[in-house]
């Protein structure tokens, strides 16, 4: 089955008008995707994957700005994120806040996750597919957006410590820094945002405890029209993302969400899926991610993703991909 995308259609208008902005036609590049421009007049843009990858691409040449992303980022302030933005805005503490996108991120966004990480201070951001060419765009207007609510709701400028992508520093990378105003790391092992500590639990001026319930209650609904409210396959996805360092157990996870393995067992069958399905794709995920990268050796790789044997790694690798990972990675260089 084809992947699909579906976002709010104001995104999509943002992205059309920065596209128009720069002196190209938005109209043009929804026709190189196969989309007609009527498709914006409905309160939420779908299309196939494919498509939004080759629109992406299209937006990216026509403009000729590599970090139109970025540009994108800049132009998504609190506002622009519905009730998700609102219920954000009007959150007790920051940790609420960011518990509050990382529960409803898909609300806005269906296809991407966002893990909370309170003990480090940090947020990681993942999707649930390859990005392919859209992966840059997508990234750098997510994470500035969402730095743009911290921002906003602390009124703080130094909120976010560091910004962390997981692939290599493009051409453009001192404009990057400058616009996210805070260090930025290249083949980090995850994307996403480090934030100071102090600021997780320092009330916020701009809170309304009623307009966050009720806000809160808005996007409960939105979520469980999307049928996505007790994916606990979801969660535990976002978990062993955010474990970048060792691969955890099946007792592990349990312990993080307070579950025994028999119940984890039934919940994830009722949802067409089980614990070693979840592991064995993101297993796949990470190890792409982590060979692309560079950054390790085979070994540490097989470590990282908890294979004691780098045999059973490579046996893994040639199941998932149909080649070695030294074949991999000498097609990758092959393709430039």
């Amino acid at each position: 089955m084809t992947a699909s995308v579906a976002l709010p259609s104001s995104y999509i208008q943002q992205l059309g008008e920065l596209v128009e902005d720069l002196g190209a036609s938005f109209d043009t590049c929804l026709a190189e995707a196969g989309l007609r421009a009527d498709v914006l007049e409905e309160p939420m843009f779908r299309c196939a994957w494919p498509q939004f990858e080759t629109l992406a691409q299209a937006v990216i040449t026509a403009t000729a700005k590599p970090e139109l992303g970025l540009l994108l980022g800049e132009r998504l302030l609190v506002h622009t994120h519905g009730v998700l933005g609102y219920a954000a805005m009007n959150a007790e503490t920051l940790s609420e806040a960011l518990q509050t996108l990382e529960q409803f991120i898909r609300v806005r966004v269906a296809f991407m996750q966002l893990a909370y990480d309170a003990d480090n201070a940090a947020l990681v951001l993942s999707s649930d597919m390859p990005l392919g060419q859209a992966e840059r765009l997508l990234m750098e207007a997510i994470l500035l957006a969402i730095k743009q609510i911290i921002d906003f709701i602390t009124r703080e400028k130094a909120a976010i410590t560091q910004v962390r992508f997981h692939y290599q520093a493009p051409a453009e990378a001192a404009l990057i820094e400058q616009v996210f105003d805070t260090q930025v790391q290249y083949g980090a092992p995850l994307s996403g945002l480090c934030i100071a500590p102090d600021l997780l639990h320092k009330p916020l001026r701009v809170a309304e405890p009623e307009a966050y319930a009720m806000a809160q209650t808005l996007c409960e609904q939105a979520l469980a029209k999307l049928g996505d409210e007790s994916a606990l396959s979801q969660r535990i996805q976002r978990y062993l993302l955010t474990r970048h360092n060792e691969f955890p157990t099946l007792e592990q996870v349990c312990r993080q969400l307070h579950t025994t393995p028999r119940t984890l067992h039934r919940r994830l069958k009722a949802e067409g899926t089980s614990f070693r399905e979840i592991t064995d794709t993101t297993k796949h995920r990470l190890a792409l991610q982590y060979l692309q990268e560079g950054q390790n050796s085979l070994q540490e790789v097989a470590y990282l993703l908890g294979y004691s044997d780098l045999a059973n790694f490579r046996r893994a690798f040639k199941r998932w991909v149909g080649l070695s990972p030294s074949e991999y990675l000498a097609q990758q260089e092959s393709n430039g």
